[in-house]
């Protein structure tokens, strides 16, 4: 086994990172203050030394590979992770209790949030609370690369399918609703 991860140190993953979004290697060598050339060179043997390509180059830059998709997810995340327990311990070193949460909400469960986040702010105080509202898919993709910590929202289809566990909190009945003189509201079943 390639003993590439041990190698890599934060700015590398930033520089991953920063590659994956910008696509470009003048830019993110100028944002990393190092030259094109030896941006280009790491990038080789990085890829060589993973053995995948991680950036496919094209005429207006790079766009990552599918491994290089991989590769920058896990990348991303380590990178909120410690940017978290930076944070974290700068609290426990001012005498605060340690503990944050970021919960990735859909508009759909705002109600069951609002009212699981006050019992349990009620329990832990000092819990510091990040909570973002977004569309499912994006929020999926925030879970999935460690910008959140939990998601909460109707879930169905392909993000069943995704790599995550899932707590099912309730059912809800769906109900089909007519005027009361409509012609479907005089038939006994809607199929």
């Amino acid at each position: 086994m390639a003993n590439w991860a041990q190698k890599l140190k934060l700015h590398h993953l930033q520089t991953l990172v920063a590659l994956g979004e910008q696509g470009n290697l003048t830019h993110v060598a100028r944002m990393m203050n190092i030259s094109q050339p030896a941006l280009s060179k790491w990038l080789s043997q990085l890829e060589d030394e993973i053995g995948i390509t991680l950036f496919e180059r094209h005429s207006k830059g790079l766009r990552p590979s599918e491994g290089g998709k991989l590769l920058l997810q896990h990348a991303q995340r380590l990178i909120n992770d410690l940017e978290r327990s930076q944070y974290e311990i700068a609290r426990f070193k001012q005498g605060g209790l340690v503990g944050s949460l970021k919960i990735g909400c859909s508009p759909v469960a705002t109600d069951c949030v609002s009212q699981a986040i006050l019992s349990l702010l009620n329990e832990m105080p000092t819990l510091h609370l990040n909570i973002e509202e977004k569309v499912m898919t994006p929020l999926l993709h925030d879970l999935l690369a460690g910008q959140v910590d939990v998601v909460v929202g109707r879930v169905g289809g392909r993000a069943l399918q995704l790599p995550l566990n899932y707590q099912v909190l309730y059912t809800e009945p769906v109900c089909f609703v007519a005027r009361p003189h409509h012609p479907l509201a005089a038939r006994a079943q809607i199929a």
